[in-house]
């Protein structure tokens, strides 16, 4: 070990996620390099994608994007808190964004998967989506094969974990 950090892991089954704890006497250049090595490492599989909040950059995380749509000719990512205006093409956006997370389903939006409260299949030729902020939405006709493909893939509840 090195004598500037203890590293320890502990292993806990009901553990969905992992978990990352910085302990230490002040805030300090070693501290700020960690957290940048942590979240440069977390951010390599799924980069962030830079948005504009009011004018000003900003990155959004990959896993708090719930949709990216467009709404009077402006590309939009909605999170949770916010909407941010993306300032790149929908197929920009889609060539960045985790193909196992997100999936385009029609020519003006792409949600994420996982933030999918319900789909519903009964509807003649099309796939009706409530979204987990209670927004709902719809799946063209021509993109049920595709959204389905990406279902299929997920397993048998249509989600990766």
């Amino acid at each position: 070990m090195s004598d500037l950090l203890d590293i320890r892991l502990i292993i806990d089954d009901r553990c969905s996620k992992m978990n990352v704890l910085i302990t230490s006497n002040e805030r300090n250049d070693d501290v700020e390099g960690l957290i940048a090595a942590i979240e440069a490492y977390a951010n390599k599989k799924r980069p962030m994608i830079p948005a504009y909040l009011k004018d000003s950059p900003v990155m959004v995380p990959q896993g708090k994007i719930i949709r990216v749509y467009i709404s009077n000719r402006r590309v939009l990512i909605q999170t949770d808190a916010e909407i941010y205006d993306a300032r790149k093409t929908l197929g920009e956006l889609e060539g960045i964004l985790d193909e196992e997370r997100f999936v385009r389903i029609s020519q003006s939006e792409i949600i994420n998967i996982r933030k999918v409260k319900n789909f519903d299949f009964s509807l003649t030729g099309t796939i009706g989506v409530e979204l987990e902020n209670g927004e709902n939405t719809f799946v063209a006709r021509r993109r049920v094969r595709n959204v389905k493909k990406v279902l299929e893939r997920g397993g048998s509840n249509g989600f990766k974990n």
